[in-house]
């Protein structure tokens, strides 16, 4: 799992931090100010969707810049006034000494509170929890000193933005705080919103990455650009990169998964460089890459609900090189 380098270790992946997240809505704020400018390492604009044959990454309503910290999110601009539906461009910087991320989880209509915590109860997975939401995206975690960017398309309701990497001695960071409760309404007729739309021209997609019910589809050129990453199987699915200090092949790769299941410290060094968060069943979202040339591991290490088996032991993983 994940330590304060930003580094894959043997600790577990606390799927129960959902259920205390939830518990923890109104406990912890965001602060911040105004900020216009788009993402750095991104392209300078964004545009409407065209021609089928030609995709372009959608115009967004907002912009939030979040810088993570031990352990607080800070969001520029401050959303407290709330946001709008729609995609929303995401700059994720991590400012601290830790590895984090920002996940959103969206949570279902008509969802008792009580119910959802019941769920998790005593699951030191957490996979009772999940039917209790819609994952919407984010960005999966990065190493102290990096940053990477994202869309995630925001839907009317509460929203939790959260980071459940542990710390150094296991503790997840939402248990610490680490955790925001957003409002996303349609603004009443009239009313400005308290975000800014940046301007928008066209930006076509780089290419598509399919988390599909037979791994990762990915395209053989990962170029830097805008990547449209959908889910198209039944179940959850994230899309964590990391950076692999030497190529891993064959068995190695079977032992090198295994040894993450297995709350193992793997034999190969492990960069965190980000991905896309967790997105359920028909959900989709944006991802924009520049990797670095080298070898790299996607893996999956979500559960089923009321199953605590992580997917990339039932194959949800691919090696590739940039």
């Amino acid at each position: 799992m994940r330590d304060a380098s930003g580094r894959t270790t043997a600790r577990g992946r606390a799927w129960i931090v959902l259920v205390a997240v939830f518990t923890l809505l109104g406990a912890c704020g965001s602060d911040g100010d105004t900020g216009e400018s788009l993402p750095a390492g991104a392209p300078s604009s964004v545009g409407e969707s065209g021609d089928p044959a030609e995709a372009f990454v959608p115009v967004p309503v907002q912009e939030l810049e979040i810088d993570s910290t031990e352990y607080t999110f800070e969001f520029r601009p401050d959303p407290s006034d709330g946001l709008r539906p729609g995609w929303t461009l995401l700059r994720f910087n991590n400012v601290g000494v830790e590895a984090h991320q920002v996940m959103f989880a969206r949570i279902k209509d008509g969802v008792d509170m009580a119910d959802l915590a019941a769920a998790g109860a005593g699951d030191s997975s957490g996979a009772g929890a999940i039917e209790f939401v819609d994952m919407i995206g984010g960005v999966s975690y990065i190493g102290p000193d990096q940053e990477t960017t994202a869309m995630v398309n925001l839907t009317e309701g509460t929203v939790m933005a959260m980071c459940y990497v542990p710390d150094p001695h296991g503790v997840a960071h939402a248990l610490m705080g680490m955790t925001t409760a957003l409002t996303v309404a349609a603004p009443a007729d009239g009313d400005a919103s308290s975000t800014t739309a940046p301007e928008a021209e066209g930006e076509a997609v780089a290419g598509e990455i399919e988390l599909s019910a037979d791994g990762y589809q990915m395209p053989d050129d990962l170029r830097a650009g805008w990547y449209h990453v959908t889910n198209t199987d039944t179940a959850l699915h994230e899309l964590s990169l990391l950076r692999l200090s030497e190529p891993v092949g064959g068995d190695e790769v079977e032992a090198l998964v295994g040894d993450l299941a297995a709350n193992e410290t793997p034999p190969v060094e492990i960069e965190a460089v980000g991905g896309l968060g967790a997105i359920s069943a028909g959900f989709d979202g944006y991802l924009y890459l520049d990797l670095e040339p080298g070898d790299y591991l996607a893996v999956d290490f979500m559960p089923d609900p009321g199953d605590p088996r992580p997917h990339m032991l039932d194959g949800y993983f691919a090696t590739f090189e940039v």
